[in-house]
């Protein structure tokens, strides 16, 4: 058992070195048959390493980011170390016997930082603001919560939480049915069924003041409310939409006070009120933005968060009415 852990862990540090390796270099690296290393990436498959066979003659190479933790060298370093493999034949017989397999382990690491540093630079290229926001994660990615949330849901299991609502400054005592967990800009939030209204709502993950995973399972409904959240979320995290929203002249000065972004266009109406043309590319703090105007502001375009904010009314009137 232990000899075969040692080949897979070879195997895996060999084909991040060298995509595209072939079955029988991969065999003859690993002092085997071809025949062993087919079932061995069986088994790789079997423990959901992502190493996907490219074809006839084609070998292996991993489909997901999956690699050994990357260093750092300099690019003299680097020209230097990767020009022994052109003479690795010819000085092996020198060469202690654990230098192959450490050479290998090297290279492998090099070429997973080298792919990091591509998507990087890429990311900055096309999307610097997703690269400025993606810091933001790191302090939700280390909740306590993040984790039993998450089995929660692939397991569909029911939740019994304490949330806390900044809004109110009140403490709500749940139990939700956890649908979605979505990373979105910089925090993670939760889509789930909340027993106590029976509604679909969001919930912020670093809101959640404790989180019990109970053994009850819940039986996922799908709805339009879902889907809706699903494009939100998911469809169109990168991408902005077009807001036609009225002012009154009422809440004008408050307005120009502190404005939420540079309008495209401006119109004055007869009434003294204010219709702006925006793009968003924040949809949710656009919107919580928004609400501070309370009915002094009205979605005029696009329909769908007119509706959204009809239901939220709704919602309100169920509590207040």
């Amino acid at each position: 058992m232990t000899d075969r852990l040692i080949r897979l862990m070879r195997i895996i540090t060999l084909v991040q070195a060298k995509p595209g390796i072939l079955a029988r270099e991969l065999a003859e690296r690993c002092s085997t048959s071809e025949r062993t290393i087919y079932r061995d990436m069986e088994a790789l498959s079997a423990m959901h390493i992502p190493i996907t066979h490219l074809g006839y003659g084609k070998g292996y190479q991993f489909i997901g980011r999956f690699a050994l933790y990357p260093f750092d060298w300099t690019e003299e370093e680097l020209q230097a170390f990767t020009a022994l493999d052109q003479v690795m034949s010819q000085i092996k017989p020198l060469l202690p016997g654990g230098f192959e397999a450490a050479y290998e382990k090297v290279i492998a690491a090099h070429h997973k930082q080298r792919m990091d540093r591509m998507e990087t630079e890429l990311q900055e290229r096309d999307h610097p603001y997703l690269v400025r926001d993606a810091g933001g994660l790191s302090g939700e990615e280390q909740s306590p919560y993040l984790m039993p949330i998450l089995l929660a849901t692939l397991s569909q299991k029911i939740i019994q939480a304490e949330y806390y609502v900044s809004e109110r400054n009140e403490l709500l005592y749940v139990k939700i049915d956890p649908y979605i967990l979505i990373p979105w800009k910089s925090r993670f939030y939760l889509i789930g069924r909340n027993h106590n209204t029976g509604e679909i709502s969001t919930y912020r993950l670093n809101h959640f003041e404790r989180v019990v995973v109970l053994d009850d399972v819940f039986i996922k409904i799908h709805s339009p409310i879902q889907q809706e959240w699903r494009e939100h979320f998911r469809g169109k995290a990168e991408e902005s939409v077009a807001f036609k929203i009225r002012l009154s002249s009422e809440v004008i000065p408050k307005y120009l006070e502190k404005a939420f972004i540079k309008p495209l266009a401006e119109t004055v109406g007869t009434d003294g009120s204010l219709v702006m043309d925006l793009r968003v590319s924040n949809v949710r703090e656009f919107i919580s933005w928004l609400s501070q105007f309370g009915s002094e502001a009205e979605i005029i375009e696009p329909v769908m968060y007119r509706e959204v904010m009809i239901r939220q009314l709704k919602k309100w009137l169920t509590v207040y009415g």
